[in-house]
């Protein structure tokens, strides 16, 4: 997600589902067949103990349709 808006060229990273962008659309990306065999990476703000990622990963889990 992203703490600053489209054009802003300010490169600020946010929680899944925190920033500026809308799970819908963290959940369109998560279900489009053309993503489904590609990595992801969580460019999010972390702690020393990652915790952060382990609720980001299970946000996005939650969008996802079978």
């Amino acid at each position: 997600d992203s703490k600053a808006g489209l054009g802003s060229r300010v490169d600020r990273h946010e929680h899944i589902g925190k920033g500026l962008l809308s799970l819908e659309t963290f959940r369109l990306v998560v279900n489009d067949a053309r993503f489904a065999d590609l990595p992801g990476l969580l460019e999010t703000p972390k702690s020393d103990d990652l915790h952060e990622d382990i609720e980001n990963l299970r946000v996005l889990r939650s969008l996802i349709q079978t």
